[in-house]
């Protein structure tokens, strides 16, 4: 049980998202669901639940509507994020359908027992965590920043700016890459290989990608900004240990028992850890960059990541990830194109 912890309790949100459109990947169980049910709570007025499986979408959106009293708030749509095809339909659905998008939560992951390669030649931890969610922001940034030019529709207690969220991990912290690797290396060839693959560090490597993919993309974003201001705040959240279907491919009596265990002694429900999600989402401009856990914003502190020490590995990463994409997303040099250049 090494890594975990007692952790706080976490205060419940009570901001108002009224008139907010909000999108949340992952959204039929879990953390994703039950930051779903908190924003329609909260007078989203509408709330885009991203899921794989549609008929467990029209699932989840009952079990919400029965639980808040509130119906014509959700809308089930599909999402595979394993595939690119689908990311993009999902997009184009976004940029016709929805006359806004002030809030996208990309709470889909996956944390794989085997070593398994995607369609793509990626393992699957790093396809779905950080290339697929990767592509899936840069395609939602222009909506988001189209959003940003129209005006808060903000009540005076909720946030004015739209808000792109990663969910990510304080497990990225413990990640090491070697002096050689960072320099000479390609760094996601190295951790795509099956001979050094470890399901624990290999999520935990997913997340420190991901915090790197965050870091830059809030970079840009600032750049196209006013001067001291951002148009859209890009941040990422850490809803800590928590029970989720996530382990859910660890079969046998000793994780059966060690998840009983955890989920009494030390984890957070859903429910404890969805709160993260929602009030991340409720942030300002002070958490534009950086890491939002246990109810409050933090830098970076990672070496790797830190802003005191150059962010090392953001640049370097950045590339990777577009050049794996670029291999089957042409159009992803045109996306990135659009946030190096003047507004």
């Amino acid at each position: 049980m090494s890594g975990f912890h007692i952790q706080k309790p976490l205060a419940e949100p009570h901001c108002s998202f009224s008139n907010k459109t909000v999108l949340v990947t992952g959204a039929n169980s879990g953390l994703g669901f039950e930051a779903a049910v908190k924003f329609t709570a909260l007078d989203a007025k509408r709330v885009i639940l991203a899921v794989r499986d549609l008929s467990k979408g029209e699932q989840a959106k009952e079990a919400i509507e029965s639980r808040t009293g509130k119906t014509g708030v959700l809308e089930v749509w599909e999402l595979d994020m394993n595939s690119y095809a689908s990311i993009r339909d999902f997009v184009t659905r976004a940029s016709s359908d929805l006359d806004r998008l002030d809030i996208a939560v990309l709470n889909a992951g996956v944390f794989m027992v085997g070593y398994e390669k995607s369609s793509y030649g990626w393992e699957e931890t790093i396809q779905v965590n950080v290339l697929s969610t990767a592509l899936l922001a840069l395609y939602l940034l222009p909506k988001l920043r189209d959003t940003a030019k129209k005006g808060s529709v903000s009540e005076s207690s909720s946030p004015t700016m739209p808000l792109l969220e990663f969910v990510s991990s304080r497990r990225h912290e413990k990640v090491t890459v070697s002096e050689e690797a960072l320099n000479n290396g390609n760094l996601l060839q190295t951790f795509n290989e099956a001979t050094s693959y470890n399901s624990s560090k290999q999520y935990q490597l997913s997340k420190f990608l991901l915090m790197c993919v965050m870091r830059k993309l809030a970079s840009l974003v600032k750049a196209l900004s006013q001067p001291g201001s951002t148009d859209v705040v890009v941040t990422a959240v850490c809803p800590g240990f928590c029970q989720s279907n996530l382990s859910r491919g660890h079969k046998g009596l000793l994780a059966d028992l060690l998840r009983a265990v955890l989920n009494t002694l030390v984890l957070r429900t859903p429910e404890a850890g969805s709160k993260t999600l929602v009030s991340g989402a409720a942030v300002g401009p002070e958490g534009h960059g950086r890491f939002w856990y246990d109810d409050g914003v933090h830098d970076l502190i990672h070496p790797l990541l830190s802003a005191e020490k150059g962010e090392p590995a953001v640049d370097k990463v950045w590339q990777e990830v577009l050049a794996a994409l670029e291999k089957d997303v042409p159009d992803v040099k045109q996306l990135v194109s659009g946030l190096t250049s003047t507004a």
